[in-house]
C-alpha cells in the first residue's frame, strides 16, 4: 500500500452504499405480470447479459436506440424481434421494470451515520461504473450527491473500472495524488482490481462470498462501512490523516 497521508475517501456506489432491497428476478415477475419463472421472456442472467451489453455500447458510443433510458434499452434489445409486444408495449414495460428498481434502492442502514462523521474530516469522492442517466438517477434517488466533492459516473468518460484510466480521472476531479487517497468498493472484478491498477490504496467491503479474481488484492476487507470510523481500520485511516495535518 502507498499511502504517505490521507484527505480523500473515493467510494463506489452499489453494492458499497446502496442495494436494491427486492431482487432482479421479482421485479421481473412483477413487470411481466407472472408468476413462473419459466414465462419470463427475460430472466435475470439474460439481463445482466444485456446490461453489460448496453453498458459496453455505451462506452463505445455506439448505442441503438440512444432515445431509450437505459433499462428500457435491455428490454429492447431482447423484445424488438417478439411479435408478442409492440414498441410502446416494450417501452412501457421498460419503465414499469425501472420504477420497480429505482423504488427498491436504498442505503445500508449505516452509511448516513458513517458519512456524517467523514465529511468533516475528508474529502469525499464517489467513482461509480454505469451509464450516466442510470447511475445519475440513482444519485437522486437516494439524495446523496450533496454529500461528495466529487461525482465520477464511468459512462460520461467512456471509460469503466477496472481500467485505471476512470481512476485517474477521480483524482484528478479532486485535485490529489493516489498516495492521499483511499477508494472503497465492494466488487474485487471491477473495483479492487481496478485501484490496483491504479496504484490506489483500496477497502474491500466483503458483501458475502465472492469468487476470487486473479491478482486482486485489497490493502483492508471489512463487512460494515462503520468500520472506517470504528475499530482498527478506523485508527489507520486517522493515524494517516494526522500525519496529513501534520504537513499542511
Amino acid at each position: 500500500m502507498v499511502l504517505n497521508s490521507l484527505s480523500t475517501l473515493i467510494f463506489d456506489l452499489d453494492g458499497t452504499l446502496c442495494s436494491y432491497d427486492t431482487d432482479l428476478e421479482e421485479h421481473l415477475l412483477n413487470t411481466f405480470k407472472t408468476d413462473d419463472t419459466a414465462e419470463l421472456p427475460i430472466t435475470p442472467s439474460s439481463y445482466q447479459e444485456g446490461f453489460g451489453v448496453e453498458f459496453d455500447k455505451a462506452i463505445d458510443g455506439k448505442v441503438d436506440r440512444p432515445d431509450l433510458e437505459f433499462r428500457t434499452r435491455i428490454f429492447w434489445f431482447f423484445l424488438e424481434d417478439n411479435n408478442k409486444y409492440s414498441e410502446s408495449e416494450i417501452i412501457d414495460l421498460g419503465k414499469q421494470f425501472s420504477d420497480l428498481r429505482e423504488s427498491s434502492l436504498s442505503l445500508f442502514p449505516e452509511v448516513p451515520g458513517v458519512f456524517e462523521e467523514l465529511r468533516d474530516k475528508f474529502k469525499l469522492g464517489l467513482l461509480t461504473n454505469g451509464p450516466s442517466s442510470l447511475q445519475r438517477s440513482k444519485i437522486e434517488e437516494l439524495e446523496i450527491g450533496n454529500w461528495f466533492d466529487s461525482i465520477i459516473v464511468s459512462g460520461e468518460h467512456h471509460l469503466a473500472k477496472p481500467d485505471p484510466k476512470i481512476f485517474e480521472v477521480a483524482l484528478a476531479d479532486l485535485n490529489i495524488d493516489g498516495e492521499e487517497a483511499i477508494y472503497v468498493g465492494n466488487s474485487l472484478q471491477y473495483d479492487v482490481l481496478g485501484a490496483n491498477n491504479a496504484d490506489l490504496p483500496v477497502v474491500w467491503r466483503k458483501n458475502g462470498a465472492e469468487e476470487e479474481v486473479e491478482e486482486a488484492t485489497p490493502d483492508f476487507v471489512i463487512e460494515d462501512l462503520t468500520e472506517l470510523i470504528n475499530g482498527e481500520l478506523a485508527s489507520t485511516i486517522s493515524d494517516f490523516n494526522k500525519k496529513r495535518s501534520i504537513k499542511s
